[in-house]
């Protein structure tokens, strides 16, 4: 999908220039007032055309969008469904008739039970928006917007509003739509466990412009608005592989290494990711013993470089994985660190975000 959108807001302009990819989660993060719900809704068309500069979209080889040429596909021939933060469910409507109203918008190729019962809202059918909670709220949300069988499935911060038991109880059903529906989703967050959890590929937006892309692998390293105040920090890749349920914790396979993290709703043979801060991260020459720190993994320098207020910024390679640690000058000393040295890396299974 290839995005180019001017506009003038109340506070800043919009300037944007991008393409991503058309299929999996694509992530739209950065913080609140930075020009999301705009740009989302320049995609799916329901923008106003006042203060626009320069207008252009393409998905699918088809243009959606070009100003210089005075096309604006309307929003009801995009095909692109939309799940809006506040459900904007029909009050008026059961369940079953808001389902129904996405699927008479256009016919679909979707089997209507199957996605109920994937979202498991059947028992809910006959009540009306006002008796649901909020996570049943926002199901039946993507339940309607799947049902016009949409080319492209926009979300705007559905989880929000939601506690956290209700938005854990959402994601597996958000990975749904992509990976047994094969539909894609651009995916709107400034929640760092969310991007986590959904992100194939991430656009970085802060103030009306694109201060990056890629993976989230890159973008936790290079990018520090990723974990903003709580500095540099990285991302690992695994497998679990054990669930001691009585302590808490998981055992992350990550190839040639096995990692230990809290965690109570992580599953056997599940992909994950996790991030760790750098500040979390210590190093040494050799495992140490007697320590409450149950993590420590051989790895090799690649990098040593300056940080401020007397602080270095250490890169090593794990399993083909990237750690980065944040330690004195002291301590780069002392231990003689440098390119290609061989040591450990130590960090908390608590200090790992999932």
């Amino acid at each position: 999908m290839k995005v180019v959108y001017k506009k003038k807001l109340e506070n800043f302009s919009l300037d944007v220039n991008f393409e991503i990819p058309e299929t999996g989660i694509t992530v739209l993060f950065g913080p609140s007032g930075s020009g999301k719900s705009s740009l989302l809704n320049f995609i799916a068309g329901l923008d106003e055309n006042n203060l626009v500069e320069e207008a252009y979209c393409k998905f699918k080889g088809k243009i959606l969008n070009d100003s210089g040429k005075a096309i604006k596909i309307k929003p009801w021939h995009r095909n692109i469904g939309y799940v809006f933060q506040d459900h904007r469910l029909f009050p008026n409507m059961t369940v079953r008739k808001n389902i129904e109203y996405g699927y008479k918008r256009r016919k679909g190729n979707l089997d209507t039970d199957l996605v109920i019962e994937k979202f498991k809202i059947k028992s809910l059918l006959n009540q009306y928006p006002e008796q649901l909670s909020g996570g049943e709220k926002q199901r039946v949300a993507m339940v309607r917007a799947l049902m016009s069988r949409p080319d492209l499935l926009i979300l705007d911060e559905p989880l929000a509003a939601l506690d956290y038991q209700s938005r854990q109880e959402l994601l597996p059903y958000i990975e749904c739509i992509h990976q047994e529906l094969t539909i894609p989703l651009i995916y709107v967050s400034h929640d760092i466990k969310e991007v986590l959890r959904l992100a194939d590929y991430i656009i970085v937006i802060d103030q009306g412009n694109v201060l990056d892309k890629g993976d989230i692998e890159e973008l936790c390293i290079k990018q520090p608005l990723m974990t903003q105040s709580e500095g540099a920090s990285f991302i690992l890749k695994g497998t679990v592989t054990q669930v001691f349920d009585d302590e808490g914790l998981v055992e992350i396979n990550t190839g040639n290494q096995k990692l230990l993290v809290t965690d109570s709703d992580l599953k056997l043979q599940q992909p994950v990711r996790v991030l760790i801060y750098a500040r979390e991260v210590s190093l040494c020459l050799s495992p140490p013993e007697n320590s409450s720190i149950l993590n420590c993994v051989p790895v090799e320098i690649e990098s040593i470089e300056n940080e401020v207020n007397g602080k270095l910024r250490v890169e090593a390679i794990m399993d083909k994985q990237r750690i980065v640690a944040m330690i004195s000058k002291r301590s780069v000393s002392e231990l003689e660190l440098k390119k290609g040295c061989k040591a450990f890396a130590q960090f908390k299974a608590t200090a790992m975000i999932k």
